[in-house]
């Protein structure tokens, strides 16, 4: 899977930067994240030992804050346009990714407790963003508004995903071992997705105008704001878990469902912000593309 990623990923960034046009096919967005949630969540979750995902998780919802508090300060003490501190919040608000579990695994982590804290940081950003990236974000909308609007939005592609594969594997677990056979197309669907969401970004940055964007100094802004923030996250993580579970703990915060957040951002804090996430796309891929080199998928 390692080598596979490695390989595709950087064609799907590249064929979306030279392939604008397929932007039109942004509307087939929650429809792939919901299928990739219903492909991950459907795996069998052995029971919780020793509140080990609780901790993390709490480890990584305190990061969250804390850089959250951080960067508001820097963007109001430095007078930065409002871009880079909403591009930076909804990066850090972010849940982990799908490939996680996979990623942890042939790291050599524990895929089965990736997998938890998979699903412990979507059910919380569930709540999350739509309560803080609305406040933020409104304008003309309140801020019940707003974060009602982005809830519609991010609930239905969680919860309804979730609760189908919850319900299968209670109901009918022949049909969720089934569906958990298909996990290896995840990655095909997520290459999709990130083709599409970078298509939408070129278009979009290619609308604005490229050069106006680099003269203006928001393209370096928020390419360095992703960088620090995908390598402090992946850092922090390691060393906060590092003494159990460094690995876990890295793909917890470092490791973001970027599908969703570029998706949220582009539908509700526009094309400019949507940047800042679409940087961290690149630097997360060659973050993981080091973490994995000559790694071989372990078994747990």
């Amino acid at each position: 899977m390692s080598r596979l990623r490695s390989i595709f990923m950087p064609l799907a960034i590249i064929l979306g930067i030279l392939l604008p046009q397929a932007h039109v096919l942004s509307f087939l967005m929650p429809y792939l994240i919901g299928i990739m949630m219903i492909l991950t969540f459907a795996s069998r979750v052995p029971r919780q030992e020793h509140g080990e995902t609780f901790g993390i998780v709490l480890k990584s919802s305190l990061m969250s804050l804390l850089l959250i508090v951080l960067l508001y300060f820097t963007y109001r003490f430095f007078n930065l346009p409002k871009e880079f501190f909403l591009a930076g919040l909804i990066i850090v608000l972010a849940p982990p990714a799908n490939a996680a579990p996979a990623m942890a695994k042939i790291l050599g982590g524990n895929s089965i407790l990736a997998l938890k804290i998979f699903i412990s940081g979507h059910v919380i950003a569930c709540i999350s963003i739509p309560l803080l990236f609305g406040y933020f974000t409104n304008t003309d909308e309140s801020f019940i508004g707003m974060s009602k609007q982005i809830f519609g939005s991010i609930q239905p592609i969680i919860t309804i995903p979730l609760s189908i594969a919850f319900g299968l594997r209670a109901f009918y677990p022949e049909i969720a071992r089934r569906i958990v056979s298909f996990q290896k197309y995840t990655l095909v669907v997520w290459m999709v997705s990130v083709f599409i969401i970078i298509a939408k970004a070129s278009y979009d940055i290619r609308e604005m105008g490229f050069m106006s964007l680099w003269e203006s100094g928001m393209f370096p802004l928020l390419g360095g704001l992703s960088l620090f923030l995908c390598v402090f996250l992946f850092f922090m993580g390691w060393l906060s878990s590092r003494k159990k579970h460094p690995i876990e703990g890295a793909q917890s915060m470092g490791q973001k469902n970027t599908t969703l957040i570029i998706w949220i951002t582009q539908m509700y804090a526009g094309p400019i912000a949507a940047i800042g996430p679409v940087f961290y796309v690149v630097w997360q891929n060659l973050v993981l593309s080091y973490m994995s080199r000559g790694k071989k998928n372990k078994k747990d």
